[in-house]
């Protein structure tokens, strides 16, 4: 009992001398307090956010079903409804695509029909003015939607197929996905063909329903060449395959524990470094202390005493600034979320856990300069003379690598199960705090080097390693802001097998007319389909009834995307513009000749099979060889001809010529602008002849080889420069302020007040890039590891950002530091003992 009091009133003390020593410091408390308090204001703001959009488990299943059970589509959905219980609930549902003329443009927008005040259909949307649509002649239209078309609430609107004017009575967004721009119809007015949906909510006691076998409701047709083809005549969705799965609570789980982990050892490490300047700084207090009779257990509180106070005191105002912001950015919230907000929601727990990660990390980052400060020797403490931090390179070597290999052979073993994906992030936590260990090493070898050096960048590597484990905390919270951001670019970057295998329609840049456009277009409106784009020419495309034969599996194509690519085996009969549409260069000499003796001239060498082409004609006559010609396309096409042949071969060989689409080849790539001029034209010539199943135009593209970077990985790597320039502006800052004896004793010696700025340039070099070169080895880790868990994804290098990291980065922290260092050196009074 003794004991526990003895105890309490220690820490009693120990606080009471925090609080004051923090008010007395008040600059170092607040770069301290901001360190601890950004991850729990972060924390706040995400947590607040994520309560109020992911409010139960069964929120997602709502944004698409509503309150209802079931969504039954396809034909046989009649005979499926008929087994319903007595008492359950349905409504119908539309989705589709129609027109929607504004200020004469026209453009193919996705509506849905409807009934937004029907029970089960509440949660599906959010009804930000006006009114649900009532009759034929309205429709509400989503905010984005308005925005894009320049209509408000009362205003007309021409839309539906056939086109008509209707009037705008509220906008109303859907909750599946905010920003979707669509037109909102009544449930029984749809604005397009479409098969309709019908929700179904079942009755309390017939929540065991289940929809019959499909094999009872089967659709079967005979087959031209004998045999029938029988498929299921409907389809259900039902609300619990609709909620989160286990891989996407365990991914969110591991993302959960990936940002805790970096974030929490980034603060704890600048946060130690600033402590441990702290402790240092109390030395002499702290000594006097233990010379009057304090044990090392009460010197030790002192320090972890600052620790829990500035731990208490951001948890508060981390998580009460962190609420404020939310509250004030609400609409912005959402429409990043792209789901509707529920009010009123107040995750209190999570609050606290996050308001006491602070303490902890406090606590955490204050315990190794506690432990130091209740190990010093009280002479040299009283006397003003600082210690070389001690400890063996091979125990942090040996430590690190131990760790670092602990955590990968943790995620490699359990990378093949969802259930061991958070296993796999704590596992690459693990190597990060591995490679971490290296710092110390590497802040060594930076010392020894020092002698080669020139002047400033000597004082710092000397100053670096005479304080090793403070440098080393430096560089290791720029190696976790680094590798952090590094993971998520490198994880962002890995590509799709499935987007990789999609291969490209036509050339990139050319617009694709299909035929049932083209048939449409009026010589008025193809011209200003021509002045719309870039045009270089217009090209048809006259099919003939016939397809020419791939040998894919002796000779596999492989295209730009390094996947069995498969061309198209349309044959044209066409010439010279053709051939230059589809290939982007002049015809050879030998092509054309080839055409004007009967031959075929091909795109792809797979299509040839000694020296000929097989023609297969589709009114089930045999098949028929011709000679030819292999001009080779940049890669491997699917909306384009394979191969071309004259018009006079197509009339010898009885080959009917049928009337195709258009290709615009064009002098580059159309601007987005360009493209909607163009779909208006398009559009408007379908509306004009009547057509109730319009299409819009394509744009060739391509998967290409080299990885463009979109805003994604730009963002990141501006991310990661950021944080990386704001650790190492704590770390230099630090630094410097234990470098002030060192920087007196310069300047009574006679150095020129520049030194300062350049001796900070340097720390900030070494610093910065020491931490970068690790942190691009310990983003790895994590990045791999969540690569491994996605099977479909395959690994790419963002060069472009993993430059930016590495190399951009020191250089902006150098400059910056000399930008922004005082040059005046200043003298300090020393002790005289």
């Amino acid at each position: 009992m003794t004991r526990l009091v003895e105890i309490a009133g220690s820490w009693r003390v120990a606080v009471r001398v925090a609080r004051r020593t923090a008010y007395r410091s008040k600059a170092r408390t607040l770069l301290v307090v901001l360190m601890l308090a950004l991850p729990v204001f972060a924390g706040t703001a995400l947590a607040l956010s994520y309560a109020s959009t992911y409010t139960s488990a069964d929120a997602e299943a709502t944004w698409r079903l509503g309150r209802a059970d079931y969504k039954i589509d396809g034909p046989g959905a009649d005979k499926v409804l008929a087994t319903l219980p007595a008492g359950s609930e349905t409504t119908r549902i539309t989705y589709g695509r129609t027109v929607v003329r504004a200020d004469g443009s026209y453009s193919l927008r996705d509506y849905e029909a409807v009934d937004v005040d029907h029970p089960l259909t509440r949660g599906m949307f959010a009804v930000r003015a006006g009114r649900a649509p009532r009759g034929p002649a309205e429709v509400a239209v989503s905010a984005s939607l308005a925005k894009a078309v320049g209509v408000g609430v009362g205003d007309p609107l021409w839309t539906g197929l056939p086109l008509r004017e209707r009037t705008v009575v509220g906008l109303i967004d859907s909750a599946e996905e905010l920003g979707k721009p669509i037109v909102v119809s009544p449930a029984d007015h749809p604005l397009g063909p479409s098969g309709p949906h019908t929700l179904v909510g079942l009755p309390a006691g017939g929540q065991g329903w289940q929809p019959p076998n499909p094999a009872t409701l089967m659709t079967c047709r005979d087959q031209v060449g004998g045999g029938r083809t029988c498929t299921s005549s409907f389809s259900t969705f039902h609300r619990p395959d609709l909620r989160p799965d286990a891989a996407e609570l365990a991914t969110r789980t591991a993302a959960f524990v990936l940002v805790v982990g970096f974030a929490g050892t980034q603060v704890a490490l600048l946060a130690g470094a600033a402590f441990a300047v702290g402790a240092r700084r109390q030395r002499r207090e702290l000594a006097m202390m233990g010379a009057v009779g304090a044990g090392p257990a009460q010197v030790a509180r002192m320090v972890l005493a600052n620790g829990l106070v500035l731990g208490a005191f951001a948890g508060v105002c981390g998580v009460g600034l962190g609420a404020l912001a939310y509250g004030l950015n609400r609409d912005r919230v959402e429409r990043i979320a792209n789901h509707p907000l529920t009010e009123g929601v107040l995750p209190v727990p999570w609050l606290v856990l996050i308001a006491l990660f602070a303490v902890a990390v406090g606590l955490l980052a204050a315990l190794g300069p506690a432990r130091a400060a209740a190990r010093q020797s009280f002479r040299s403490a009283t006397s003003g003379r600082e210690e070389a931090s001690r400890g063996d390179n091979l125990v942090w070597l040996v430590g690190g690598l131990l760790l670092a290999g602990a955590g990968a052979l943790a995620a490699l073993v359990a990378s093949g199960t969802t259930d061991g994906v958070v296993t796999v992030t704590a596992g690459t936590v693990a190597v990060l705090l591995g490679v971490t260990a290296f710092a110390p090493v590497l802040v060594s070898i930076a010392g020894r080097a020092a002698p080669r050096l020139p002047l400033a960048v000597r004082l710092a590597a000397r100053h670096a390693a005479r304080h090793r484990l403070r440098t080393a905390a430096s560089v290791a919270a720029v190696c976790t802001a680094v590798a952090g951001s590094m993971a998520l670019m490198l994880y962002h970057s890995a590509e799709s097998v499935d987007s990789m295998a999609i291969q490209p329609t036509a050339r990139t840049g050319q617009v694709l007319v299909p035929a049932a456009v083209a048939q449409r277009l009026t010589p008025e409106r193809l011209g200003e389909l021509e002045r719309s784009l870039p045009t270089r020419a217009v090209v048809p495309v006259r099919p003939v009834a016939a397809t020419a034969a791939a040998h894919t599996d002796s000779a596999p194509e492989y295209g730009q995307t390094g996947l069995p690519a498969f061309p198209s085996q349309l044959v044209a009969v066409g010439g010279a513009e053709l051939i230059r549409a589809v290939t982007g260069a002049q015809a050879p000499p030998e092509a054309l000749e080839t055409l004007r003796r009967g031959g075929v001239v091909a795109f792809a060498p797979s299509l040839v099979d000694g020296g000929t082409v097989e023609l297969i004609p589709r009114d089930g006559r045999p098949a028929f060889r011709l000679p030819a010609t292999v001009v080779p396309a940049p890669d491997v096409y699917t909306d384009v001809p394979g191969a071309v042949i004259a018009e006079p071969t197509a009339a010898a060989r009885k080959l009917a010529v049928e009337t195709g689409g258009l290709i615009v080849d064009t002098t580059r790539v159309p601007t987005g602008a360009e493209l909607v001029a163009a779909n208006s034209v398009a559009l408007a010539a379908q509306v004009e002849a009547g057509e109730h199943l319009p299409t819009e135009i394509t744009v060739g593209s391509k998967h290409s080889p080299h990885r463009k970077y979109g805003p994604m990985f730009l963002v990141l790597a501006v991310i990661s420069g950021l944080v990386t320039l704001a650790a190492s502006a704590v770390a230099v800052g630090l630094a410097t302020a234990e470098m002030r004896n060192d920087l007196s004793t310069l300047a009574a010696v006679g150095a020129g007040p520049r030194l300062r700025r350049r001796i900070a340039a340097a720390q900030a070099g070494l610093i910065v890039g020491l931490g970068a070169l690790l942190g691009v080895a310990g983003g790895i880790a994590p990045a791999a590891g969540m690569v491994a868990f996605r099977r479909d994804l395959a690994w790419q290098v963002p060069w472009l950002p993993l430059a930016i990291t590495v190399l951009a980065a020191p250089v902006l922290a150098v400059v910056a530091t000399t930008l922004l260092t005082r040059p005046r050196l200043i003298l300090v009074r020393r002790m005289v003992v």
